[in-house]
């Protein structure tokens, strides 16, 4: 795979800090993107208590950022390193099509992640009617297929393929400009979209819920009227508003980091000339999209963080 005269001249020409403080930003997201994912796979797999509907939901994004962390990363750091795409035609094929089915997928699944928040808190009779852990599956393979439909379709109708530059990893050569701007942009966007406006409205309404159940997460005020509740019931009431705060911060996250990220790759798509800085901030926010959730569950989660200290010491659930 031959780099683009402008593009692996602007690559090139770094200097030797550049490269290094550029490889060294690529390792260090990428270890914390494996070491991170593995964690929470090994986290829900052995503990039973975590494996909740929405931690299946979870556990499908952290092994769609563990599989793109281990097969496509690795080559963007080879390529950084030596500032030029070190592996054949077909290789760069691959890493394009998994990047882009996992990017498509990690969105769908964040707003699936909402739309089981929403059903938890505020819809509670028809979330245990409909999400089930079979029905789950279900939904989140048929995610996968529309993924790989949309991703992979894409490509082969307007028959364009990938090419390295001006990022460390293969993105998309239109040749049409014309059908790029009709077809792909609006495909483009049309998942960003739809899934941040989904995330907003359904946290608009959890968020209206929990604001009036807000003395439950506030055990100090009117110890006597809780007192009179069922311990149960409350415990199950705080779990689930933690569980809520905690899928809130991922998806506040996801959003902050895939906006920029749908701009730029929006403007690159409308062939807008951009400064080598901003395919480069693109690289890194996209990268840290696999890498955060793990960091947000030790954080906001007492189970996640005492089951990552557990595997740590290599000791056994009790």
């Amino acid at each position: 795979m031959t780099v683009g005269t402008s593009v692996g001249a602007t690559i090139s020409n770094r200097s030797f800090s550049a490269v290094i403080v550029e490889s060294f930003l690529f390792i260090i997201i990428n270890t914390t993107a494996i070491v991170g994912n593995v964690f929470v796979i090994v986290a829900i797999s052995r503990n039973p208590a975590l494996r909740k509907i929405t931690n299946w939901y979870i556990l499908s994004l952290a092994i769609s950022d563990l599989v793109v962390a281990v097969t496509c990363f690795p080559l963007s750091l080879g390529a950084s390193i030596k500032g030029q795409w070190l592996y054949s035609d077909v290789i760069c094929q691959l890493q394009g099509h998994v990047i882009q089915v996992w990017a498509c997928f990690s969105l769908t699944i964040v707003a699936l992640t909402a739309v089981n928040r929403y059903y938890r808190v505020v819809r509670p009779i028809l979330y245990r009617k409909f999400f089930t852990k079979r029905l789950t599956i279900i939904i989140t393979a048929a995610c996968l297929f529309l993924s790989v439909l949309v991703a992979v379709g894409m490509m082969f109708v307007m028959t364009a393929n990938f090419q390295f530059g001006p990022h460390f990893f293969c993105t998309p050569n239109f040749t049409d400009r014309l059908l790029k701007k009709t077809i792909s942009l609006p495909i483009f966007l049309a998942f960003i979209l739809i899934s941040l406006m989904v995330v907003i409205f359904c946290y608009f309404k959890v968020y209206r819920v929990v604001r009036r159940h807000v003395i439950l997460v506030c055990p100090n005020l009117r110890a006597e009227a809780l007192h009179r509740q069922n311990k149960n019931s409350f415990t199950c009431r705080v779990d689930e508003i933690n569980a809520t705060k905690m899928v809130f911060a991922i998806i506040t996250v996801n959003c902050l980091l895939w906006i920029p990220v749908c701009i730029i790759g929006a403007l690159y798509v409308c062939d807008i000339a951009l400064p080598r800085w901003t395919h480069l901030m693109y690289d890194y926010l996209l990268f840290i999209t696999t890498a955060t959730n793990p960091l947000i569950y030790g954080l906001m989660n007492k189970a996640f963080r005492d089951e990552y200290v557990r595997i740590m010491k290599c000791e056994k659930i009790t």
